[in-house]
């Protein structure tokens, strides 16, 4: 009798939530352990945090840009292979560009893979893990051969595969100044022509690269490209497999410089136009076909558009972007306002300087809140554990690793693989790593440590700590074991006594709720001995104990919802199973309580296949954070703006659409009032003579050549490099008070009597903003006469408007060049469909 109630009492303490090392002189035979959260400590882990830059290859003879002082921005240490400075910090990850700059018409020399292959060795050597990218310049506009970027890619990836092990990932690089695929050949994403290079040079670096190593790319519309199977426009077809394409991830390297990111989210394509909330949106999906996230990192630039002192910005975007790294290192108008930024505690989240909460919550951050186990195993036998877990980072983990429980008695020591568990799926918040692994039949008998352990899945890195997760639980860490301690008692032998764990409780109901508390029920569960209690767990922690089948929890906060399950337990200290999970929203409100206001709803632009919405800015007591747009029921967009375009409509269909708005607490708006807009008709090939329209052959504006096989062009327009850009078969001219386009006639026209143009503007009334010349006429769109003496009104649906060219003058023997001016103090955007004469 003695025995057994120490067993109970050892089992209550253990319920009370005393930490795992400390757990405790006598055994029991199986309990939960409740694990005392590290809210606060900035340590280091693997695979995510600031990184640090540095040059890899140290070599004069192969890198020119050894010496720190032709580098702007870099410290002097940057050749420093023992990485001191990036130790001292406590960050695990090194940034190093593979300058090619001596190599554009050549191939690599061996002396470069060489000392790229030693770069990489001392790497190893620090316990650190490598983020590169390959660069032909520094600054300025660079062009090299595909076939020499081919076979430079061959060459540099036989290195890196055979040093994948400390490659933590790669920017994809090569194309334009800094590698970031722009200001360089093959680096228009407006060409559809070079699109097919892009795409090669993409499958090349996949093909040549191990399936561990995620690719990163500087800009979403290039992801798009490579990536959706609708805009493969490569001759022999495209052929990125889906695990290549849950590889390619994404790199900002002008994060936060303005609301476009210094251009990551405003170049134009050719595969259509898109708003940079939609390509903003891309990147908060970002996910792999399995659901994992993908890596997100990057940079600052030397500009802080958003003023961010507050540090709300970087945390909302990162937050949605699931960001793993950044620079530290640059730029120092954005990182040393984070270090002043002093942030109030939040939720799970103390008082820190902006750059520490940076810090603790790049990429993972897992924290134990409880585990259920044996306590006493056999030999041969089943260790079952069911484990709490939660994710207080901004993304998951993004390379896969084993996970293990560990026995270690410090002379023996057994590593029990988990299978089936991927920790990629342990997201950011809550999940339960479920689990029974056997014990070795020859394991020695004796009391000893149960750890959570989750390595680095290379064979050469696995026994070495630095390379494990470290969990944020006090107490629990083994630095030089590189585990997780979940108890410090177990024992391995035969079992005596109780060794039956009562059944799971069943009928797990929400009897009541108040503004503050939760009632519970359920069914009893049965025992070979007999059940002496319950525990409720709320949320992944232990609420209460009870003895009977009901339990009422208090001191809840109004308005809030709360996840139940129990389990029963025996004298033994026995633990059951868990029971279903049941969901309980308490009545009434606190915090942030107020909705925001509805927005008002409007149409900006239709097509046969799209429609453009905008609304009012909705106003809230504590702010508005997005919206949301609905098509009828269905949620179709969750813009951060106040702007979206629908796509992939039926041509002439009618849709109905709503707004509400949401802010940071989850209240949302009333619904905005409905607005209907019927897609145009699918549009019909013109009529006539066609001057452009735009229908990609020739190519806008890379061919310079018009449907007469004359002149085009224009410049000055806010996209297109100036030109504008083509979209669904139409030109899109974006002008604030600045802009010309042009295009070559150069044929008689007499045969002809009006000039059609079939426009629309975004937002009506553009056609007092330009002036057309054509025939040695010239005049404000505005000021031209048309049959039966009315003007051009310009709408935002597509209309043809029809100018009688002999009533206004034009000569159509020698009609010249067509031109359109915008100096005329105007700002918005037209979609010319086509140009004809009729």
């Amino acid at each position: 009798m003695p025995t057994r109630t120490l067993r109970l009492l050892t089992a209550t303490a253990l319920l009370a939530g005393l930490g795992a090392v400390g757990v405790g002189a006598a055994p029991a035979l199986a309990a939960t352990v409740t694990y005392q959260a590290d809210l606060g400590t900035a340590f280091a882990n693997p695979e995510r945090g600031y990184h640090n830059r540095y040059e890899i290859i140290n070599d004069p003879a192969v890198n020119d840009y050894v010496n720190a002082a032709t580098i702007p921005g870099f410290n002097p240490d940057l050749l420093d292979r023992t990485f001191t400075r990036a130790k001292s910090h406590g960050n695990t990850l090194i940034h190093s560009y593979v300058h090619l700059d001596k190599y554009r018409t050549q191939p690599l020399p061996q002396a470069l893979l060489d000392n790229l292959t030693s770069g990489l060795a001392a790497i190893r050597a620090a316990g650190l893990k490598i983020v590169l990218r390959p660069a032909y310049t520094w600054d300025g506009y660079v062009s090299v051969d595909e076939a020499q970027i081919l076979s430079h890619i061959g060459q540099l990836n036989a290195v890196i595969t055979a040093n994948a092990d400390v490659v933590l990932h790669l920017e994809t690089g090569y194309l334009g100044a800094w590698g970031e695929w722009h200001t360089g050949g093959l680096t228009n994403p407006s060409s559809v022509e070079e699109a097919p290079a892009r795409y090669r040079i993409m499958k090349k670096i996949a093909d040549t690269t191990p399936a561990t190593i995620p690719l990163a790319m500087r800009y979403p519309i290039y992801i798009k490209e490579v990536t959706d199977p609708t805009s493969c426009v490569v001759p022999g077809g495209c052929t990125l497999t889906q695990a290549q394409k849950d590889r390619i991830s994404f790199h900002n390297d002008c994060f936060l410089a303005d609301y476009n990111d210094m251009g990551t989210y405003d170049n134009p394509s050719w595969m259509g136009w898109y708003y940079i909330e939609q390509k903003k949106q891309w990147m908060y999906d970002l996910a792999t076909s399995a659901g994992h996230n993908k890596m997100v990192g990057g940079e600052t630039c030397g500009a802080d558009g958003y003023n961010d002192a507050a540090c709300v910005n970087a945390q909302t975007e990162m937050q949605k972007l699931n960001f793993t790294e950044i620079n530290e290192d640059y730029a120092a108008v954005n990182t040393d306002k984070w270090k002043a930024a002093n942030l109030a505690a939040s939720g799970s989240d103390p008082a820190e300087t902006c750059f520490v909460r940076i810090k603790r919550k790049l990429g993972y951050r897992l924290r134990l809140l409880d585990a259920t186990f044996p306590t006493t195993v056999a030999p041969g036998g089943g260790l079952s554990l069911t484990a709490h877990l939660t994710n207080d980072g901004w993304s998951g983990l993004i390379k896969t690793r084993p996970v293990y429980l560990v026995l270690d008695n410090g002379t023996q020591r057994y590593n029990l693989p988990v299978a089936s568990v991927d920790p990629r799926t342990w997201l950011a918040g809550a999940s339960t790593l479920t689990t029974n692994v056997t014990v070795p039949g020859n394991a020695v008998a004796g009391t000893y440590r149960l750890a959570l352990w989750l390595p680095d899945p290379n064979a050469g890195l696995q026994p070495r700590p630095e390379y494990s997760v470290r969990l944020a639980n006090t107490g629990t860490w083994d630095a030089a074991k590189g585990y997780n301690v979940l108890s410090t008692s177990v024992t391995v032998g035969a079992c005596t006594g109780d060794c039956v764990a009562p059944s799971a409780p069943s009928a797990l109901s929400v009897t009541g709720v108040t503004n503050t508390s939760v009632s519970l029920s359920w069914a009893a569960s049965t025992d070979n001995v007999g059940v002496t209690g319950y525990q409720v767990f709320r949320d992944g922690a232990l609420a209460g104990s009870p003895t009977g089948t009901t339990f009422t929890d208090p001191g809840r906060s109004p308005g809030v919802t709360y996840q139940y399950l129990v389990r029963a337990r025996d004298a033994a200290g026995n633990v059951s199973a868990a029971s279903a999970t049941v969901s309980a929203t308490t009545t009434g409100c606190s915090g942030d309580c107020t909705a925001p206001s509805a927005p008002t709803l409007s149409f900006s632009g239709k097509t046969d296949t799209t429609v453009s919405l905008s609304w009012t800015t909705a106003t809230d007591n504590v702010g508005v954070t997005g919206y949301e747009v609905f098509r009828g029921s269905a949620l179709v967009g969750s813009p951060s703006g106040t702007s979206f375009t629908d796509t992939g409509l039926t041509a002439s269909t009618a849709y109905s659409y709503t707004v509400k708005a949401r802010d940071a607490a989850g209240n949302r708006s009333a619904a905005s009032n409905t607005v209907t807009v019927a897609t145009d008709a699918t549009p019909q090939p013109p009529a006539g003579l066609v001057l452009d329209n735009f229908d990609g052959t020739p190519a806008y504006p890379s061919a310079f050549q018009n449907d007469l096989g004359k002149w085009t062009g224009a410049n000055c327009f806010l996209d297109g490099g100036g030109s504008g850009v083509v979209t669904a078969g139409a030109l899109s001219l974006r002008y604030n008070n600045c802009g010309w386009f042009g295009s070559d006639v150069g044929v008689d026209l007499n045969a002809y009597t009006y000039l059609v143009i079939r426009v629309k503007g975004a937002a009506g009334g553009e056609q007092t903003h330009f002036n057309l010349g054509l025939g040695g006429a010239t005049k404000a769109f505005a000021d031209f006469t048309l049959d039966g003496g009315a003007h051009p009104v310009i709408t935002t649906g597509y209309q043809d408007i029809r100018i009688p060219m002999a009533a206004n003058g034009i000569n159509r023997n020698s009609p010249s060049q067509l031109t359109m001016g915008f100096w005329y103090g105007g700002n918005s955007t037209i979609t010319i469909d086509h140009l004809t004469f009729q």
